[in-house]
């Protein structure tokens, strides 16, 4: 692949600097790793190119592929959601899951996919992230088998073919008992790292008892990915002395809480940050939009982030939060690096870091996980040779998609058919949730390989039968949210919440 490479590296060989970009190749070896970088005209690897695919991306940016360490893939359908008539923020994250709408608007269609249509609704969240640059992503739902080498990396369940164990990335969206946590411990000091939701609410409200907990429990050291921790004072941070990373998700702390994290301080404990776009009723469409909104907080608290710092929090900080448990680097491009390259389009001259900052669903031209070709520009699809391909529509642009099904990886999957299905899960969800239970039944008794099961990984609202109707007639699911953001998006936005405005802005980067 050849461009202007932005490769965000800290390798001497590869530059200077990890602000430096400059003209030059990726060259992607067969195993899905990067194997060298060139600048200009210099001579690649001496054997195994010639027939190799050759993508030229002109003035456009290569830069590592984009790292969204925080989502919620089974409610990236949803819409933006309130409580009605609710006129103050919530303090924390136990106070919403009670509202009296959020398991019938939240719970229940998300259900309904997770049970009909389980790997639909997994091709629509990851091909979302796709559209936005997205490599890997974190927040896959719990399943029973795992997806490895599909689309997306789902960072929890990536195991690199069998070479990484599969539970070198723990997670928990729930709070953990001081054993379970005293345990995880355990785990990090022997090389995993635990991705754990942490003190999200308001500044020093209770559930910062949260983050002492991990302090006492001993998941304050470089293993710990700690999900928001927007209620932990900042003298706090000190507490610990060999961090891990933290994610941020500015929108939907704005939405729910009225605030987010302090970033500043966290910066200034030496705690790395990271940017995550959370889900869909309380998040951005993903990751490159998410940053965004952290521009638009950094510049309204006079934090003073520049889009390279930015553009870091999705690239280079979490791909090397990931380096531990996986063995191998993410987010940069860099010699024995994974091959997850994005392309953004760019005009000559241009500054890198503001162009990706400022860059929509629009200017991106080509998404290359473990080196295949999965999404982007036709031209540049056929040039890079992508195969199982289908058209896609995005932002009103053509595109092209290589997708094929989960359980039969030599079957082409067009998004128009898994736009077809959820629809007619959609519905009527009831019949088509019976349906698959009944699905589910008939394939054990015959004992044919395991169906795909999916589960929630969200609270699911005080309400019977774990958070179900009794009367599945009751499951009303919402029209399936566009890919990309759009302007009933950003209609969404502008008086709900609790955000004060600031959010309104960002509909503005996509004018």
């Amino acid at each position: 692949m050849s461009g202007r490479v932005v490769p965000l590296t800290q390798d001497a060989s590869v530059a200077s600097s990890e602000k430096e970009a400059f003209a030059g190749k990726v060259w992607i070896a067969d195993d899905g790793r990067i194997e060298r970088i060139t600048r200009g005209q210099a001579a690649g690897p001496s054997a195994g190119y010639a027939k190799a695919p050759v993508v030229n991306v002109g003035n456009s940016l290569l830069l590592p592929g984009l790292i969204d360490l925080h989502s919620h893939l089974a409610y990236a359908t949803l819409p933006l959601w309130t409580q009605a008539g609710r006129t103050t923020p919530y303090p924390h994250h136990d106070a919403w899951p009670s509202a009296p709408t959020y398991a019938a608007d939240i719970t229940w269609p998300a259900y309904a996919f997770i049970e009909a249509a389980p790997e639909e609704l997994l091709a629509y969240a990851e091909v979302r992230a796709l559209i936005g640059g997205t490599t890997s992503i974190q927040g896959s739902p719990p399943k029973n088998k795992p997806l490895d080498h599909w689309l997306v990396r789902n960072v929890e369940d990536e195991t690199f073919g069998g070479s990484v164990p599969s539970n070198q990335v723990l997670c928990s969206t729930l709070t953990l008992k001081p054993e379970e946590l005293a345990r995880r411990a355990t785990q990090m000091k022997a090389g995993a790292s635990f991705i754990y939701h942490c003190a999200e609410g308001q500044a020093q409200s209770l559930v910062q008892r949260e983050y002492q907990s991990v302090l006492k429990c001993g998941c304050l050291q470089r293993g710990l990915i700690a999900i928001h921790t927007n209620a932990v004072s900042p003298a706090d941070y000190a507490a610990w002395a060999e961090p891990g990373a933290i994610v941020w998700s500015p929108f939907s702390n704005l939405w729910l809480y009225g605030s987010t994290t302090d970033v500043p301080a966290a910066l200034a404990a030496g705690i790395p940050v990271c940017i995550g776009s959370d889900w869909g009723p309380s998040g951005t469409r993903n990751v490159l939009g998410e940053m965004k909104v952290a521009a638009l907080v950094s510049k309204a608290s006079g934090w003073g982030l520049s889009a390279f710092d930015l553009v870091r929090m999705v690239t280079s900080i979490p791909g090397d939060a990931l380096a531990q448990p996986w063995g191998l680097q993410a987010g940069r491009l860099q010699p024995e690096a994974l091959a997850d390259v994005v392309v953004i389009k760019a005009s000559k001259g241009a500054d890198p870091f503001a162009t990706v900052l400022a860059a929509t669903e629009r200017e991106v031209q080509l998404v290359v996980v473990d080196g295949r070709p999965l999404y982007g520009e036709t031209a540049l699809m056929k040039a890079a040779k992508a195969t199982a391909t289908s058209r896609l529509k995005v932002a009103g642009l053509s595109r092209t998609l290589s997708m094929v099904k989960p359980a039969d990886r030599t079957q082409t999957w067009t998004f128009d058919e898994v736009i077809e299905r959820m629809n007619a899960v959609r519905a009527n969800p009831r019949q088509a949730i019976d349906a698959a239970k009944k699905g589910f039944a008939a394939n054990r008794v015959a004992g044919g390989p395991p169906r795909l099961r999916l589960a929630l990984d969200m609270p699911l609202g005080q309400l019977p039968l774990g958070g179900l109707p009794k009367d599945l007639s009751q499951i009303v699911v919402p029209p399936i949210q566009p890919l990309e953001h759009d302007a009933t998006f950003f209609a969404s936005i502008k008086g709900r919440g609790f955000h004060g405005g600031l959010l309104d802005g960002l509909s503005k980067f996509y004018a």
